[in-house]
């Protein structure tokens, strides 16, 4: 077994043969998880009665752009509505002004980097992805545009969007809010204009970026719920081009470096298994816990075939 760790979360690299012979006792006092890397799919149901869930290892949130705001708040639940609409005051009532910039350009993403870095220095695990891909991102500028939102001339608010004509799809790569910014509100605001942004350019989707698919470590549980009530449904990253990483098996054994809950995602593979993965695949969600009396509620979705409660002790 070879043991990595990145931003404080321990893994267990294994190769199939070594999960199913593993003693997770022991394991458990070294490591967070446990993870086959792109296993075959003849060890899938042998691996899954062990205890792995299969999953992608990142998944990217999609929704169509629809063909007015009024139809894409339709697609939402009655408090969600509720909820954007109320942003959509709040924003006009503090007297924010939004704006577009396009193509992106230096002075603007370094604006909109100083306010990201504020809000990734608050996060236990942040990582500044768009600080490392700064110089990428501008000799791609007229690729990109910003959704920003000024308070008088101090940027509040701003969201990073990819132009990707090969998916007819706006990929909103980064988003942030300043800490005083009544952050949930503006962050509706900001997406509903990007909505508008895209439709205006002709794309048919919005992807709201790509998430691990272990929400409790770099992305929060909570992060989960938000974009599911936005009605944007996550697919394997690798099957949009967002990411190269290939299919995995894991078994969590500890939530010490991990959040209380943390949750997973995964394919929902038939009894009988399945050759392949497909964008049409099932998934299912698993709350990791210790307490199995946990509420599901908050991580319920249409798009889930199955949820449940994965008792880590």
């Amino acid at each position: 077994m070879e043991i990595e760790t990145a931003h404080g979360l321990t893994t267990g690299l294994l190769d199939a043969g070594e999960a199913l012979e593993a003693d997770w006792a022991s394991l458990r006092d070294r490591v967070d998880l446990v993870t086959v890397v792109d296993p075959v799919a003849e060890c899938w149901q042998s691996l899954r009665r062990a205890g792995f869930a299969i999953k992608p290892a990142w998944v990217t949130w999609i929704s169509p752009v629809d063909e007015s705001d009024e139809a894409f708040l339709d697609r939402l639940s009655v408090s969600e509505r509720r909820n954007v609409r109320a942003a959509l005051r709040a924003v006009a009532g503090h007297g924010y002004e939004m704006k577009v910039t396009h193509p992106l350009d230096a002075p603007s993403f370094d604006a909109f980097l100083d306010v990201y870095e504020r809000q990734i220095s608050t996060m236990r695990y942040g990582i500044p992805f768009a600080r490392l891909q700064r110089e990428e991102i501008l000799e791609q500028g007229a690729d990109y545009f910003l959704v920003q939102v000024f308070e008088g001339s101090t940027l509040v608010g701003c969201c990073v969007c990819w132009k990707r004509d090969d998916v007819s799809t706006v990929q909103i790569r980064f988003g942030t809010t300043a800490p005083d910014s009544r952050r949930n509100r503006l962050v509706r605001a900001m997406y509903l204009r990007v909505f508008q942004a895209a439709r205006e350019l002709g794309f048919r989707n919005i992807s709201l970026g790509t998430d691990p698919a272990l929400y409790g470590h770099i992305a929060k549980p909570g992060l989960f719920g938000f974009k599911s009530r936005l009605g944007f449904t996550p697919i394997p990253a690798r099957l949009f081009g967002s990411a190269d990483d290939p299919d995995e098996a894991s078994r969590v054994l500890r939530l010490g470096t991990l959040s209380e809950p943390s949750v997973l995602l995964s394919y929902q593979l038939p009894d009988g298994g399945a050759e392949a993965i497909t964008a049409e695949t099932a998934l299912r969600l698993d709350v990791l816990t210790g307490d199995p009396d946990t509420d599901l509620n908050p991580y319920r979705a249409d798009f889930l075939a199955d949820i449940g409660i994965r008792q880590i002790r």
